[in-house]
């Protein structure tokens, strides 16, 4: 289709005629103007969230890619035109993705179909058009970049006062290389030339990016060809609009900071109203001064405080402070819901060992940036995914605690009071104990230590090695005791922990066995069952007492004692709450 440049001047401009400056001042017309015109300079766009910016400098261009490296752009995306916001950013990164090298080439030959393909670009390119010259456009695509998530809201962005003029987010950026020629008129009856013109045809390379590479960026096929680290330039960005409905989206993250109580009202308190009211507002506002007491105790303290009627000077303000720490208990608890949530998806993600590191670090950073609303030294959570982003920064790999009892069979804490039952974790989810035990025996005595392997709280196992001196037999004969062991440890988030268990080994003579009866002249081997219980001083430092009996291979059969000491506990994994 072929039409002059008098025919969409008249259709996009109005009277403003056939004159090159008029096309170059489009971006000047009013909204009233284009409204009596019928129709917007971007309403035949092919797709406008997905725009061309082939037509940008290379400044332009190398800025947009820098920026992309940093964090989700935003931008300001009106009536064809678009600014990239410095300094103004989305959550999240954006994450690479190989695409099978595709290949594409666009004729123009006119001022709308230039407006179809390139709509940023009407104001650089549009003159050229209106001349009669024709563009032929040669691109390829070899990855993307993605961003985190499909849409944003007004209250995610971050950047100060530049992000009041944001109306969109880049979600998505093809990648590859691209060239813009301008083709003499004599190559609009010939079609599109590809990726070069006829022999009779005058080319002029407009933009090129990378510079000569557009061949051999077609060529790119396998996944290591080192073409494809080159063949990066930008060719076209997805857009998604940010809503103006900010607070509606926003949701409860506008009830997340805590209610204030103003203090000229504290100090001017009213005498002249009743003593029920008097006393509950004693109450609410030491409630309020409390740091450790829930959302709800506070909405229960202000809430009692405004049903009081009649001769209540406070009334007003209760009135207020029910409703706001109302909102504020049911946003947190809301807000907590999706991080526990989150949180737990982020923990499964981060076990995977087939999940590049680098796209755990993503998830993770977009894990706090979502729920930045929250304190990290209020949830025990959030310190462990911050903890695990710096690892994970450093490429190493991790994991996150489960912040769960179900192992012991108990229910999980509610995320409410998650950092009160931390004080009363008295175990490490991977860890090493070491041990030091006197033993008593019928007929003697020992001393030994213990090596004890910990996994998911509950399940210990090693070995213990002690030096034995029985008396029983007449001479005090020494001994070697070496013994496997194995517990299962109950309440193990408590101070009390009892356990249970099983050992095996054998009792190695080392002297005094020259003169000695059978039962001191082999090793004989031993096997016991084991019940006893830790007192838990703190995470990392226990007292141990326990009883063991069962039988060995030499007289007597019987063997049993107790036996008592101190452990001494050192997380081994990542993945400790503490």
């Amino acid at each position: 289709m072929r039409r002059s440049g008098c025919l969409l001047a008249v259709l996009l401009l109005l009277a403003v005629g056939c004159s090159r400056s008029g096309l170059r001042d489009a971006g000047d017309l009013t909204a009233s103007q284009l409204e009596a015109a019928g129709q917007s300079r971007c309403s035949v766009v092919k797709d406008p969230d997905k725009p061309l910016i082939v037509e940008w400098s290379g400044m332009d261009a190398a800025e947009l890619e820098a920026r992309l490296l940093r964090g989700v752009v935003a931008v300001r995306y009106e009536d064809c035109e678009m600014e990239v916001l410095r300094g103004c950013t989305a959550p999240g990164q954006y994450s690479y993705a190989q695409t099978t090298t595709g290949s594409q080439s666009i004729h123009i030959g006119s001022l709308d179909e230039l407006l179809i393909n390139i709509p940023l670009g009407l104001a650089q390119l549009g003159g050229r058009v209106e001349r009669g010259e024709a563009l032929e456009l040669d691109m390829v695509v070899v990855g993307r970049y993605e961003a985190p998530r499909p849409a944003y809201t007004a209250a995610e962005l971050s950047g100060g006062p530049e992000c009041a003029r944001a109306t969109h987010v880049v979600t998505g950026v093809s990648l590859g290389a691209f060239r813009l020629s301008s083709v003499e008129d004599s190559a609009r009856n010939g079609g599109g030339a590809g990726f070069s013109g006829s022999s009779e045809d005058t080319i002029e390379v407009l933009k090129e990016s990378p510079p000569n590479m557009l061949e051999a960026c077609a060529q790119v096929a396998a996944a290591d060809d080192p073409r494809r680290n080159v063949c990066t330039a930008p060719i076209r960005l997805e857009v998604a609009p940010i809503s103006a409905h900010t607070e509606a989206l926003a949701g409860p993250q506008q009830f997340l900071r805590r209610p204030d109580l103003d203090k000229r009202e504290v100090q001017s308190m009213d005498l002249a109203g009743s003593l029920a009211a008097h006393q509950a507002y004693d109450v609410a506002v030491k409630v309020q001064a409390d740091r450790r007491a829930t959302p709800e105790r506070h909405t229960e303290a202000w809430c009692a405080l405004a049903a009081i009627e009649q001769d209540n000077p406070y009334l007003a303000q209760a009135r207020e402070l029910c409703d706001r720490w109302r909102d504020h208990a049911s946003a947190l608890r809301q807000s907590e819901a999706r991080m526990i949530h989150d949180y737990d998806n982020l923990r499964v993600l981060l076990e995977l060992r087939g999940v590049p590191v680098t796209a755990q670090e993503r998830a993770a950073a977009s894990f706090l940036v979502t729920h930045q609303g929250l304190s990290a030294d209020a949830y025990p959570r959030i310190r462990a995914v911050q903890r695990a982003l710096r690892r994970l920064g450093r490429g190493d790999r991790t994991s996150l605690p489960s912040f769960s009892t179900a192992a012991a069979g108990e229910p999980p804490p509610v995320d409410s009071q998650i950092g009160r039952s931390l004080v009363d974790r008295r175990s490490y989810r991977k860890a090493i104990s070491v041990g030091f035990q006197p033993r008593w025996i019928p007929q003697g005595y020992g001393l030994g230590g213990t090596v004890l392997g910990r996994v998911n709280y509950v399940h210990e196992v090693g070995f213990e090695v002690a030096y034995a001196q029985y008396a029983g037999y007449g001479p005090r004969w020494r001994y070697i005791l070496a013994m496997a062991r194995y517990e299962r440890v109950y309440r193990p988030h408590k101070v009390f922990r009892p356990y249970i268990g099983a050992s095996f080994g054998a009792l190695i003579p080392i002297s005094g066995c020259a003169q000695a009866p059978q039962p001191c002249a082999a090793p004989a081997g031993v096997m016991t069952v084991n019940g006893g219980a830790r007192v838990s001083l703190t995470p990392w430092l226990s007292l141990v007492a326990q009883g063991f009996a069962g039988a060995m291979t030499a007289r007597p059969f019987f063997v049993g004692g107790v036996s008592g000491g101190i452990e001494f506990t050192i997380p081994t994994g990542r993945d400790w709450p503490q």
